[in-house]
């Protein structure tokens, strides 16, 4: 592998320590144990190992095979909840979003179950799912995040019989994709602001925020995932998936020219280019949305995230012309 900037160690380093924290205060509560089947996985920047001492902590609950055995669910699941919220505040972690909005455990096999329909994306399986394969980091119950993992990463492999040979992950590159393009209508759907509405300005920055963010780590989450998966020369298996799932967006990139010698460059430069937001997302919140309030900065940051945007798309397109019958970039048109 090529030697990560700096930065990235750094921040791998702060986000382990504070994982670690949190998995010891979750193996020892008592409620967990009464709730066989379950696994907790952490997403977001701890779960890409990036993050900073101003980041948030999302978590995701799962329930295996045993999950269907256990007595009294609800009540079980909100005294987790209500333990696991005073070791959030403790750690003094922000507080989760939304009101503890998305607090819920969610089933595997109804997760399966409704793969591709509409509650596919009604009832949150979706983007947990994605997210589980994409930056998540186990916090509770290995063996059944393992076993979910694999579960999850096989609905994808039912043509694989068939295509022994030439098989291509068409289905997760097309889920990938669509998550992708999920994320930027909720962030369009969410920024509809008027100019005579309450802290106009305010909102504005904040939403500014939320469009450079999208345009680096949303971005990338879904981008290094799609270009690992295309520098895979057919038959693609299921090892390989899983391999890649247990590795960050930034450790997917890195081991793309492993693969193919190549993309050396590209690669660098989009790991460099990221950096760069590091740097930028490792400042205190209203110092970050400040920024966006001086419009010389705020152009000046959003060209280097179309130019950051640039450099995968180059990278995309040297996979394209480097693995045979890819037709990587036709997959994510048509």
């Amino acid at each position: 592998m090529n030697s990560l900037p700096a930065i990235y160690q750094t921040r791998a380093t702060y986000s382990k320590s504070r994982l670690d924290e949190l998995c010891t205060h979750l193996t020892a509560l008592q409620e967990l144990k009464e709730y066989p089947g379950l696994t907790i996985f952490g997403a977001g920047s701890f779960a890409r190992l990036e993050a900073s001492q101003y980041s948030d902590i999302d978590m995701f609950f799962l329930t295996g095979g045993q999950g269907s055995e256990v007595t009294e669910p609800r009540t079980k699941q909100l005294r987790i909840f209500g333990k696991v919220i005073e070791i959030v505040d403790s750690m003094k972690f922000p507080s989760f979003s939304n009101d503890c909005q998305y607090l819920a455990v969610l089933s595997t096999e109804e997760m399966l179950a409704t793969l591709g329909s509409p509650r596919d994306d009604h009832e949150n399986y979706f983007t947990a799912r994605m997210l589980l394969l994409l930056e998540s980091y186990c916090l509770y119950g290995k063996p059944v995040y393992d076993e979910v993992s694999k579960l999850i990463v096989q609905s994808y492999f039912k043509d694989y019989p068939s295509h022994t040979q030439s098989f291509q992950p068409t289905f997760l590159l097309n889920d990938i994709s669509r998550y992708w393009k999920t994320i930027l209508l909720n962030y369009e759907n969410r920024r509809i602001l008027r100019k005579d509405e309450a802290d106009y300005e305010r909102k504005s920055r904040k939403h500014r925020v939320k469009n450079f963010k999208l345009k680096y780590s949303r971005m990338t989450t879904c981008f290094a995932s799609i270009a690992s998966l295309g520098s895979y020369r057919a038959p693609v298996t299921e090892d390989n998936i899983l391999e890649l799932t247990k590795l960050t967006p930034q450790q997917r990139l890195d081991t793309i020219p492993s693969r193919i010698s190549d993309t050396r460059s590209e690669v660098d430069e989009v790991l460099d280019g990221y950096a760069w937001f590091l740097e930028m997302t490792g400042l205190q919140t209203i110092d970050l949305e400040e920024r966006f309030s001086d419009e010389e900065k705020r152009t000046e940051m959003f060209e280097k995230a179309n130019k950051y945007g640039d450099s995968m798309y180059k990278l995309l397109q040297k996979i394209d012309q480097c693995v045979p019958n890819s037709n990587l970039l036709r997959y994510l048109v048509i």
